[in-house]
This record gives structure tokens, sequence and C-alpha cells, in this order.
């Protein structure tokens, strides 16, 4: 080794213990506490794994799933952290920019800031699913898109797409009121 080599090791060495010490502690303000209305909301895009056709002439888009999961955290009682147990580990909230993630996915306050990031992520994958948001609340008219939307006419200009999500507002109107 060089003096040369040992002068730079002796610098680096010497950074990296003035960098360790001058680390902040972590402060009330930096560590995460829950706020009091309780749950956050993790917005979820996952996609559906399809059967894959080895001579197929036609390449499928992929179908995505859009969930909304709600995160309640519960203290370890050995390190004092907040955690939450997704099924398969303990994950804990992290600061980034100004807002808490839960691994690589951002923590929402209210469901409104989770609906609408879904929202974008729908309107950026190209998912039709968006139009079931758009729908109306009333039987009659959903009833109407949907004549006017079945893919058993001979109707060319008939979305596929937006008779399915009809369809499934009008089972979910129909399981509520049950």
């Amino acid at each position: 080794m060089t003096n040369a080599q040992r002068k730079a090791l002796s610098r680096m060495a010497a950074m990296n213990a003035s960098s360790n010490d001058s680390r902040p502690k972590q402060t009330l303000s930096s560590a995460f506490c829950p706020h009091e209305a309780g749950a956050y909301y993790l917005a979820t895009v996952a996609i559906v794994p399809k059967v894959i056709k080895l001579f197929a002439k036609e390449i499928e888009p992929p179908e995505y799933t859009y969930t909304i999961t709600s995160v309640e955290f519960e203290q370890d009682t050995v390190s004092g952290r907040w955690v939450w147990f997704d099924g398969k580990e303990k994950l804990s909230p992290r600061k980034n920019q100004g807002e808490w993630r839960l691994g690589s996915r951002k923590l929402f306050d209210t469901r409104e800031g989770t609906e609408a990031e879904l929202q974008r992520v729908m309107a950026k994958n190209g998912d039709r699913v968006t139009k079931v948001h758009d729908l109306p609340d009333d039987m009659t008219q959903l009833r109407k898109l949907r004549s006017a939307h079945h893919p058993d006419r001979n109707n060319a200009d008939s979305d596929h797409e937006l008779y399915q999500a009809v369809i499934e507002k009008m089972d979910r109107m129909r399981a509520v009121a049950q």
C-alpha cells in the first residue's frame, strides 16, 4: 500500500467518524406516532396472473386489481416502534420527503386521498374500471346503460368493460340493499 492510499484511507475513516457523530438523534417529531383518527390507508395495485400461451397471436394487456387496505398500527412492546403485520412480515413506517411510507407505498391519512391515488393509477394504466366510480347510483339509469352496451346486441359501439362495470355495480347495490 502506498503512502497516498494510506492517507486517503485515514481521511475516509476520519470523515466517517465525524459523519456518524453528527447524525441527528430520533426525536418525537421525526418518530412515527399514529394520529388520533386511527387507521391509515394504503392504495394497493396488483396484477392478476394469467395463463401464458406460448404461441398466442395477440398478447393481452395485464389485468389489475385495485384495493384500499386499512392499516391499524400496533406498538411493539420490546422496541417501542409502531408496526403493522401485513400477513407475511411486520412493517414499520418510515419518513420520506415529508410523507410516511410503508415499504414502497405511501400511507394516506384519509380515504379520499387514497381513492384519488387509485384513480390516478387507474388512468395511468388505461384501465376502464374507473368507469365504476363514475356510474350513477340510480338503478334505472344503470339498467339503461347495461342495455345500451349489451355485448349480445349487434352494436359495434358497445363497450364490454363498461357493461361489466355496470353489472358489478348493480350486484354491489343489490347486496347492500339486502
